[in-house]
């Protein structure tokens, strides 16, 4: 998880902003998850704890100042070598534009990890949303949808 971690501040160094990472989204946190305190404004993470206490599953928000985006240059978030499985433009809030990655991944423990990112613009600021779970587990409704809640406020 510690190498996970600072893959993730490596791409939030690469996305500089600040202020609350939720500030001017509505972004929405899966419920029941735990929240780490946010991180410089810029990051913050939502975990929930494995049944197995094995392999966490995780949400991550990351704010920053970039007009661009490329999801399969962002660093190996800790899991191993990353092979996409599907990249695309989706549209995420009634009609706005995002950039969607999934990939597979293998996690600190060797196990299989499905990976989920969404890149998309919100005025001047870039937001880049994460789900991290175990590949042998089905996704998780709230945070699928969590991570594409990258609207702005209206």
């Amino acid at each position: 998880m510690k190498r996970s971690l600072a893959a993730v501040f490596s791409a939030c160094l690469a996305l500089t902003g600040c202020g609350s990472v939720t500030q001017g989204i509505n972004f929405k946190a899966p419920a029941g998850w735990t929240a780490t305190p946010s991180i410089l404004g810029r990051m913050q993470v939502w975990m929930k704890k494995a049944a197995d206490n094995k392999q966490d599953e995780m949400v991550f928000l990351i704010r920053g100042e970039t007009t661009n985006v490329d999801l399969k240059t962002l660093p190996q978030t800790g899991m191993g070598a990353i092979k996409a499985q599907k990249q695309a433009m989706i549209t995420i809030c009634g009609n706005h534009r995002a950039q969607y990655l999934s990939a597979i991944g293998s996690g600190h423990n060797g196990q299989p990890q499905a990976m989920e990112m969404v890149s998309a613009p919100v005025g001047d600021q870039r937001f880049l949303a994460m789900y991290i779970r175990p590949q042998s587990d089905p996704g998780d409704p709230a945070a699928e949808t969590a991570i594409r809640s990258l609207c702005a406020k209206s």
